[in-house]
């Protein structure tokens, strides 16, 4: 064993006797916007280097049942504010937005536009991760033909080329809505949904000290998005 061996030994000892955690498991969601969360994670770990994030990705179920079994120390996902087992930071909100590409129906749609309308149409969602699939269905049209994706990114490039339609979150599809490289087919029959997007960890698995200057930042983090945000509607008021 070399000297630098020895060292990096004698640090992960020292390392475990203080309480420190080795590593932090970090699940991000499908419906989470990955740049601002990775870049927040990117400037938090660099002030614990001694720390190892351990990062991956899940999608609809997937989130919860890694953390409620054990296997992550904090997600970013879709929350259900009642559920008990949880402690939530909520970050923001991801509103669904079902849409199509231009030229992709073979009718003209309006706003009444219905399910049996879409039935005979390939509809495209996300693959769920979870072991155990949840008996919840998001959007899905019974006896519809349906593709299934990774993420959203994924579903939403299928979209853009006319091979399937689908919900995609608000934020991932401003400029294709605004140029009309994708048109919302929003209405009574298709209302999309508003989900509360947090940070999420489980109230009965231990926390170290890491994992609790983390959550603290993310309190700090969210306080700080927030006041953003809301300085920028003053501006866009004020320009007004």
């Amino acid at each position: 064993m070399t000297l630098r061996e020895l060292d990096l030994l004698q640090t992960y000892a020292d390392q475990l006797a203080s309480g420190e955690e080795v590593v932090l498991r970090v699940v991000i969601g499908d419906l989470c916007p990955r740049p601002p969360v990775l870049q927040m994670l990117s400037g938090f770990f660099a002030k614990y280097p001694r720390t190892r994030l351990h990062l991956e990705y899940e999608a609809v179920g997937g989130p919860l049942e890694r953390l409620t079994e054990g296997d992550a120390d904090l997600i970013f996902h879709r929350a259900d504010p009642s559920d008990p087992r949880v402690e939530q930071i909520k970050l923001s909100t991801a509103v669904m937005v079902p849409v199509v590409a231009p030229g992709f129906l073979p009718f003209v749609w309006t706003k009444k536009v219905t399910p049996e309308q879409m039935r005979p149409f390939t509809q495209c969602v996300i693959r769920d991760t979870a072991r155990q699939s949840s008996p919840e269905s998001f959007f899905l049209i019974e006896g519809a033909h349906q593709c299934t994706v990774p993420d959203q990114v994924m579903k939403k490039e299928l979209i853009l080329h006319r091979l399937a339609w689908g919900h995609l979150p608000a934020w991932l599809i401003v400029d294709e809505l605004r140029g009309g490289r994708l048109i919302s087919i929003a209405g009574p029959n298709f209302p999309g949904r508003e989900e509360n997007l947090s940070a999420i960890r489980h109230r009965r698995h231990s926390h170290g000290p890491v994992a609790e200057a983390l959550w603290l930042h993310l309190e700090d983090w969210r306080l700080a998005s927030r006041a953003g945000r809301g300085s920028q509607r003053v501006r866009a008021k004020r320009g007004r």
